[in-house]
């Protein structure tokens, strides 16, 4: 019916704008989770500015965990090739990647991600690169669920099928 219809449509646009701002929230912590290689702490020391937006952007994934009531959810700020190596007997239901455009470390994180199982049977890898880098190679289980290009970014939400 029509009223089903509308509703299930605001429901749509409602979790896809709380998406949206989760991840722009948290754009400043996730180049510390997956993409630098050094640790998260001096990384971002050198960047004007940088220090306090990944604290801000860490203490709203926070409180999305707790809004979501997210009992499983983990929040890492370390360097992230030594995380995805030591981390070879979990699994994740959704990855940030947002390694900074000009480190050209996408398709290694991708292949350590592949490599260790990282990511769920029908779990999630979000992507952001720079709009003018060629998008890595996927595996043939990793199928693209949305892809955009806004100003500069390339972002797409990757499902693991």
């Amino acid at each position: 019916t029509e009223p089903a219809k509308a509703s299930k449509e605001k429901l749509n646009q409602a979790v896809d704008s709380a998406i949206r701002g989760c991840i722009s929230s948290i754009e400043s912590a996730i180049g510390t989770f997956i993409g630098r290689k050094r640790t998260a702490e001096s990384a971002i020391r050198g960047v004007t500015g940088r220090k306090n937006k990944t604290e801000a952007a860490i203490k709203q994934l926070k409180k999305a965990k707790e809004l979501f009531i997210a009992e499983n959810c983990r929040i890492f700020k370390t360097n992230a090739f030594d995380f995805l190596s030591s981390n070879k007997n979990n699994s994740y239901d959704l990855i940030f990647l947002d390694p900074p455009f000009t480190d050209n470390i996408i398709d290694e994180t991708i292949n350590l991600i592949i490599k260790y199982e990282l990511v769920t049977p029908k779990g999630y890898i979000y992507i952001e690169i720079n709009k003018n880098q060629k998008f890595p190679d996927l595996p043939k289980n990793w199928i693209i669920a949305r892809k955009k290009n806004i100003a500069n970014v390339c972002f797409a939400l990757i499902k693991v099928i």
